[in-house]
């Protein structure tokens, strides 16, 4: 911006005691303004904690479904661990924004899938874009600060289902055919937290005609017709005993999926000889346990034990 310098024609002052007056109220003027001036704060930007990256493509295409968003720590540097978060059935990535600037600013990279779902598609789509998101973030461990090897996954109803499964099966090639990314075993993941898991689709559609309609329709046909695609999708049928260990969380008035599958799922892998931690909210509702502050907390203190 100029400046224009304005000179003011002389006048003559019939005063003397005034220019004094004026000069001290002028001094006394400029004093004040430079006192200001002196003791007014430089205002500075405070860093943010967490950087967020939006919308990332996992797949090999562009679809909504193959997107994901990153939560990362801005206050430390990497490489970090990695807490790989999958939404449940009718919600997306943005369902989980609190647990990943949460679990940011603990110092975790927390990164939120989208996946294809039910009704809109069906077995084994979701599990292949699992594995696949999976997949994108060993591949892409250095461009972020990952740690590729202290992953851990969680999820939430179906996509409780979805972390448990991924935890299980050891050889996911079968589900990574139309991925880009490479991945030849699932050994990084090191934990499973599972918020309501359905861990055998055979019993869960014993206790739940809701569950039996919504079952035959994910995997295409009832257990009488496709008894082998039942058994492939169950969690139950692939323990093997070298399974990462498991943090399942259910509310004791879940109206949607029983209580008896975490329980029943904490049996079978301690059987299996799998270290597994079970939490049961006994008034907490399918929904409300993803906001309990004890569920909060027992994921904190169950990353801090498996992630060195």
């Amino acid at each position: 911006m100029g400046t224009i310098s304005t000179r003011l024609p002389k006048r003559k002052l019939h005063h003397p005691g005034l220019v004094s007056i004026c000069i001290i109220f002028c001094i006394i003027g400029l004093s004040s303004c430079n006192a200001k001036e002196t003791l007014s704060p430089t205002p500075t930007q405070k860093p943010k904690e967490v950087v967020v990256i939006k919308d990332q493509v996992y797949g090999s295409d562009e679809d909504e479904n193959h997107l994901l968003d990153i939560y990362l720590p801005n206050t430390i540097e990497g490489p970090f661990p990695v807490l790989v978060m999958i939404h449940g059935g009718s919600g997306d990535k943005n369902d989980l924004i609190v647990w990943g600037q949460t679990f940011a600013r603990k110092g975790y990279a927390a990164i939120s899938i989208n996946h294809r779902q039910w009704p809109d598609s069906s077995y084994p789509a979701h599990i292949e874009d699992a594995f696949c998101a999976l997949a994108w973030v060993i591949n892409s461990a250095d461009v972020y600060s990952l740690d590729p090897d202290q992953v851990v996954v969680m999820g939430h109803s179906a996509g409780g289902t979805l972390a448990a499964t991924l935890g299980v099966i050891n050889n996911p090639v079968r589900y990574l055919e139309n991925c880009p990314h490479p991945l030849h075993d699932n050994d990084s993941i090191k934990g499973v937290i599972a918020f309501t898991v359905i861990f055998d689709y055979l019993t869960a559609a014993a206790e739940s005609p809701n569950l039996e309609n919504y079952t035959i329709d994910l995997l295409g046909g009832s257990y009488e017709e496709i008894p082998e695609i039942w058994q492939e999708a169950s969690a139950v049928n692939w323990v093997d005993g070298n399974d990462p260990p498991f943090l399942l969380i259910h509310g004791g008035d879940d109206q949607s999926i029983s209580p008896e599958q975490s329980i029943k799922a904490a049996e079978i892998l301690e059987d299996a000889g799998v270290a597994v931690e079970l939490l049961l909210i006994p008034d907490a509702s399918h929904m409300q346990i993803k906001g309990s502050s004890q569920s909060m907390e027992a994921v904190e203190k169950f990353l801090s034990e498996i992630i060195q």
